[in-house]
């Protein structure tokens, strides 16, 4: 199941260099458990869309139509990478109350637009507590619009620090305790060593942005509305500026999705990426000398989060049968699957007590206290724009000037929100 990756290529390393053998040879339940049943073929179609994100979304559906017992069946349908064309498609479907689309994995950072803009069939009154139960907090809240849950959680990964052999210990980084961004960027400075950022959705910088932020302890936006209070031009925005500036003077590529190959070919390179970055085919040559830590710490622990729910157009036909669907899709079984088979953090708090997962999940002991310290996006409604904004002004990183920067950049953001012309 799922493209080769570092899961199936032998030996990894836990943080601060303990080895440990993926043994991943562990027979792995059926992601809705159930034996195989012969499927109706007058049974309707279920199209989920759902973006890469190093899932194997196939095979997650083709266990959820085994155990639907020819009630249905789930279709794949991707949707772009790149999330202002996600964003754009996503949209005009909606708009157009299209209702080909009966689920659709929801970013989010989106969760709260969608649910204004009343894209979202509500979910089932019976449904809202087994969807929300065990659930991080952070993913929760990637699933909720600020005051409900309106989607189903699926995955939340935490943001990682990752090198390679002895990168950290030239550069005098001690990985048993928390690293602080001081300690990196001065070890990385002073041996030569690049920061790269893992983006293949071009979403990275603001997130990251909002965790440095928050963990200098500011608020990059507090507010639902045209005029939220914008922490960007404050101490905690200019410590946020001078730490990305300095990851950019350090010479790596522009954050995006080479930044994994560039990493694993560089002699002395560390990479910030969530935790499903280990089950990218990049990696592979690099597999068992890999190590892992939490994301640095500015004042205090705030590793950026991305997570995704499962949601149900408004205008879906079959609703009743795309939450079912979703409930097999989110359930612990699938869950364990997709922590296993992609590296991604399972929303599910319970995966992280089963032992048999942990002892396949070399990755556990670093992620779950990351989740549960983990910063999320601002619920907003018009995240799409803030996010334009602030790659406007924070990209590239070399040319952030921590005095301006948050300055100009707050103005930008409060414009973008306001409705305001450039």
């Amino acid at each position: 199941m799922g493209a080769p990756s570092l899961w199936h290529s032998g030996t990894v390393h836990r943080k601060g260099g303990v080895a440990v053998a993926c043994a991943l040879v562990l027979a792995v339940s059926a992601a809705c458990g159930g034996a195989a049943a012969e499927q109706d073929e007058m049974a309707p179609e279920l199209v989920w869309y759902t973006g890469p994100d190093r899932v194997d979304a196939e095979a997650l559906a083709r266990e959820c139509t085994v155990q639907a017992a020819g009630n249905y069946t789930i279709a794949v349908e991707s949707l772009p990478t790149d999330f202002d064309e996600r964003h754009a498609f996503l949209v005009r479907r909606m708009l157009a109350e299209d209702d080909s689309i009966d689920l659709f994995t929801l970013d989010g950072s989106l969760t709260t637009e969608f649910s204004a803009a009343r894209f979202l069939a509500p979910i089932p009154e019976d449904l809202k507590e087994p969807f929300a139960e065990d659930v991080f907090p952070a993913a929760l809240l990637a699933a909720s619009d600020g005051q409900q849950l309106v989607a189903a959680p699926w995955w939340y990964d935490p943001y990682l620090l990752w090198w390679a052999g002895a990168t950290a210990e030239r550069a005098g980084l001690d990985p048993s305790g928390p690293i602080t961004w001081d300690q990196l960027l001065e070890g990385a400075e002073r041996t030569g060593a690049t920061i790269e950022i893992d983006d293949p959705a071009g979403n990275a910088v603001p997130v990251v942005l909002n965790a440095l932020v928050e963990g200098a302890g500011g608020t990059m936006l507090d507010g639902q509305g045209r005029s939220p209070r914008v922490g960007l031009d404050t101490d905690a925005g200019r410590t946020a500026a001078e730490i990305l500036r300095t990851v950019g003077d350090l010479g790596a590529g522009e954050p995006d999705e080479l930044a994994p190959r560039r990493f694993a070919v560089a002699d002395a390179t560390f990479l910030l990426a969530p935790s499903s970055v280990v089950s990218d085919p990049a990696l592979v040559g690099v597999g068992r000398e890999l190590q892992w830590t939490a994301f640095p710490v500015v004042d205090e622990a705030a590793p950026p989060g991305e997570g995704a729910g499962l949601a149900v157009p408004l205008y879906a036909a079959r609703t009743d049968l795309s939450y079912d669907a979703i409930r097999c899709l989110t359930s612990t079984a699938s869950q364990r699957t997709l922590m296993l088979e992609s590296g991604h953090g399972p929303a599910r708090s319970t995966l992280y007590a089963d032992e048999d997962v942990v002892a396949a999940y070399p990755l556990a002991d670093v992620t779950e206290p990351s989740v549960r310290s983990a910063v999320t996006v601002p619920p907003s409604p018009y995240w799409a724009r803030i996010r334009s904004a602030l790659l406007e002004t924070w990209e590239p990183l070399e040319r952030i000037e921590p005095r301006s920067t948050p300055q100009a950049s707050q103005d930008e953001v409060s414009d973008a929100v306001a409705g305001r012309l450039p």
